[in-house]
């Protein structure tokens, strides 16, 4: 008996397959922190991918604007000057574009009073090493958190800037990293 040769199995079939769109990539991570951050994402009704939980940052080359040299007073008026200094580029002033730069949404009112609100988005820089006193952003026993980070004595302690959360101490056996220090913010009024 001959068997035929069937042609119509396999190949590229209309409407089959992943919607094509933005590129993706296989990006590996630690269990604990991929699970975080579907948790985060899932809380701000984002993508299950769980990624979502981060924001990518575009780089535009055009993307800039004069730079006035004088600094405008929020009391008086003061004269207008007609003095400029070289268009001001956003993406550089705030790092966008380094492959260690990363943006995340603030969420919660823990670091209110050192001026990140609910809705802010942070520029975090994992290429930079915390330092006392510097806002950063870490994963603590599988969950994120943005605190002021301070070393004493060679204990962590994640300090909130708002009397109505607590502080965190960071105990040794603890699963604690840094992912990265907060460089800068903007919001939108």
């Amino acid at each position: 008996m001959r068997q035929s040769k069937r042609t119509s199995w396999g190949g590229p079939r209309e409407g089959a397959g992943r919607p094509s769109g933005e590129a993706t990539k296989v990006v590996r991570l630690p269990i604990d922190i991929a699970d975080a951050a579907r948790r985060a994402a899932a809380a701000r009704g984002g993508s299950s991918s769980g990624i979502a939980a981060f924001l990518k940052g575009e780089v535009r080359l055009t993307a800039s604007a004069p730079l006035v040299t004088e600094s405008v007073a929020c009391g008086f008026p003061s004269p207008a000057e007609d003095s400029l200094e070289r268009p001001l580029d956003l993406n550089e002033l705030h790092g966008i574009g380094a492959p260690s730069v990363f943006l995340v949404r603030v969420a919660g009112e823990s670091m209110i009073g050192r001026g990140l609100f609910p809705g802010d988005i942070a520029v975090v820089d994992k290429a930079r090493q915390p330092r006392t006193g510097c806002i950063v952003v870490a994963c603590l026993n599988g969950e994120f958190t943005m605190k002021t980070y301070l070393c004493r004595d060679g204990h962590v302690i994640l300090q909130a800037e708002n009397p109505a959360f607590p502080n965190i101490e960071v105990p040794e056996a603890a699963d604690f990293t840094v992912w990265g220090v907060v460089t800068g913010s903007s919001r939108v009024f």
